[in-house]
């Protein structure tokens, strides 16, 4: 861990309040800080809850980007790992000057299947409905453009819909190296 104490990163006159607009520290902000600096720093397990405005996200990357190693930040949601990803990560990132290198690792259901969008395509009595069988269209579209195939940069086709489970793969039938 650097020798700076993790609270001067959250003070007014540090890091954090110098390169982002509006930041204020908060006093559980930082408690919540040095709890996760000290448990990375001792190699523990750490449990931790904090409500909505704590800060939690803040309070986790600045002991993360401090210690240097690599950690793993698991979300609840697409969208907050999406926020993390392009808008958390590299404020702090900056704010910290740190040299960090980061990798948004997402599971095969979040990326549309060829194989399978093909097969559906090739049986679209398959589908329930019209609204199916729009969807079913965008996401031909999509996959034909996309460079990625990231189903979270299809807003049109909304994320819980049914088609979902019909153009991605899981591992159960996921073709593999055969693909």
């Amino acid at each position: 861990m650097l020798d700076l104490d993790i609270s001067e990163f959250f003070a007014e006159d540090g890091p954090l309040a110098s390169a982002l607009p509006g930041y204020k520290p908060r006093p559980s902000q930082v408690e919540l800080a040095q709890a996760i600096g000290q448990a990375i720093q001792d190699r523990a397990t750490l449990v931790a809850e904090a409500g909505t405005g704590i800060g939690k996200t803040w309070a986790y990357l600045v002991p993360a980007f401090i210690q240097g190693g690599k950690v793993l930040i698991s979300t609840g949601t697409r969208t907050l790992q999406d926020q993390l990803f392009t808008r958390d990560l590299p404020r702090v990132r900056a704010a910290l000057a740190a040299p960090v290198t980061a990798a948004l690792l997402k599971g095969r259901g979040n990326y549309v299947c060829h194989y399978h969008l093909e097969r559906l395509q090739g049986d679209e009595r398959a589908l329930k409905s019209r609204t199916e069988i729009q969807q079913l269209r965008q996401i031909q579209v999509f996959a034909g453009i996309s460079k990625t195939g990231d189903r979270g940069d299809l807003a049109q086709v909304p994320e819980d819909a049914d088609i979902w489970q019909r153009v991605t793969s899981t591992r159960e039938n996921c073709l593999g190296q055969e693909c």
